[in-house]
């Protein structure tokens, strides 16, 4: 039944290849993670991440294996989501009374949060579905140097709410950028 599960959720990730994406293997999830995660804080991140999106429970690692495309696409979704959330925490601070550093700040991490997004978007949606490799690692770099500008303003700032999101948005781009290489960029 797993495996019946798991291939149904894999399949959107091929459709528009029309096949698994040729020359790239397939790894059960614990070896994926434990391929793509140097520490333990972004192993447990991908392993949380990977075996809730494709319902296979907390338990012993299953038995099959699934092409690292799909982990690939589900991460960088899962970062995606991540960076609206952040983005819309940052709308309800700009909505509110701010400092003239606040406002700049918010202002400028909302539109370097739409360049990565965009960038994540392209991964997510066009190279990876459509096994498109060349120019991926470009694309996720991309969406760092966004979320660390981002950042280095926050830092500026006395204390904000957003900090701390912009971490974990920051991890999150890195777990996909991760599983990314997987597919040898």
């Amino acid at each position: 039944m797993k495996t019946i599960l798991v291939l149904v959720l894999a399949f959107p990730f091929f459709v528009a290849s029309g096949e698994p994406c040729p020359g790239v293997r397939s790894l059960p999830v614990e070896a994926a993670c434990e391929e793509a995660c140097g520490t333990r804080l972004m192993y447990d991140m991908c392993m949380d991440t990977l075996r809730e999106d494709l319902g296979l429970g907390f338990g012993p690692d299953p038995p099959h294996s699934v092409e690292v495309t799909a982990y690939a696409v589900l991460a960088a979704q899962r970062a995606r989501e991540s960076f609206a959330a952040t983005v819309d925490a940052a709308s309800d601070l700009l909505s509110g009374s701010l400092n003239r550093d606040e406002r700049a700040t918010y202002d400028a991490c909302v539109v370097d949060y739409g360049y990565t997004d965009f960038s994540m978007a392209s991964v997510a949606n066009d190279m990876l579905p459509g096994c498109r490799f060349g120019g991926l690692a470009e694309e996720y770099i991309d969406g760092l140097v966004h979320l660390e500008s981002c950042r280095d303003r926050l830092m500026r700032l006395e204390a904000s709410p957003l900090y701390t999101m912009n971490l974990v948005d920051r991890n999150k781009e890195l777990l996909a950028y991760s599983l990314g290489q997987l597919l040898g960029i």
